[in-house]
C-alpha cells in the first residue's frame, strides 16, 4: 500500500468472511459498511478502474484512481474513466445518505474536463449539494497529484423504494 491508500479494513477476528470481502477490502471500503454491500459488493467497474476509497462518510466520499490503465488513445486519462469515477463516488454518497432505506439511481451526470493527466493517481472528492428524501445531488472535484483540478462533475440520484 502507498501512503495514498489506507490499509484495507478486515472483518473482526473470528468473523466469517463476507461475500465480496476481498473486493471490498481491495477497494478500501470500511468494514462497518460491508453489510450494506454484502449482496453485490462494489460492482465490477470499481476494480477494473482501480478505484480505492479513502473516505466514506455521508458528508464526504473520497477515492483515488490510477491514470495508468485508464487512458485514451493519446495517453491522457480517459474522460469516460473520469466520469465513471465521479458517478461511482456520487452513487456511493447517495447510498450512504439513504442508509439502505432507498436505492440510488443516477438520473443526471455532467462533467467538465479542465486539463489532462498522463500519470500518477487522481483523487476525487464528493460533497453533497442536496440531500433529500427522494433525491440527492453531489459535486465531485477530481484533481491530480499536484492538486490541480482535472475535472468537476455533478450528479443527481433518484432514491427509489427497494423492490421487495
Amino acid at each position: 500500500m502507498t501512503d495514498k491508500h489506507p490499509a484495507p479494513s478486515a472483518p473482526p477476528a473470528g468473523e466469517a468472511p463476507a461475500p465480496f470481502a476481498e473486493q471490498l477490502s481491495a477497494a478500501g471500503v470500511p468494514h462497518a459498511l460491508w453489510p450494506m454491500l454484502a449482496s453485490h459488493g462494489v460492482g465490477d467497474l470499481v476494480p477494473k478502474l482501480g478505484i480505492v476509497f479513502t473516505r466514506m462518510e455521508v458528508d464526504r466520499v473520497e477515492a483515488t484512481m490510477p491514470v495508468t490503465g485508464n487512458t485514451q488513445v493519446v495517453g491522457l486519462l480517459h474522460g469516460g474513466a473520469t466520469a465513471a469515477l465521479a458517478e461511482t463516488l456520487g452513487s456511493f454518497a447517495a447510498a450512504l445518505h439513504a442508509r439502505g432505506r432507498r436505492n440510488p439511481v443516477g438520473v443526471d451526470l455532467n462533467i467538465t474536463h479542465h486539463r489532462g493527466a498522463r500519470a500518477g493517481l487522481v483523487t476525487a472528492v464528493c460533497t453533497p449539494l442536496h440531500l433529500g428524501r427522494t433525491s440527492t445531488s453531489h459535486q465531485i472535484a477530481v484533481s491530480d497529484e499536484q492538486g490541480r483540478r482535472i475535472a468537476t462533475a455533478r450528479i443527481t440520484n433518484q432514491l427509489l423504494e427497494p423492490r421487495g
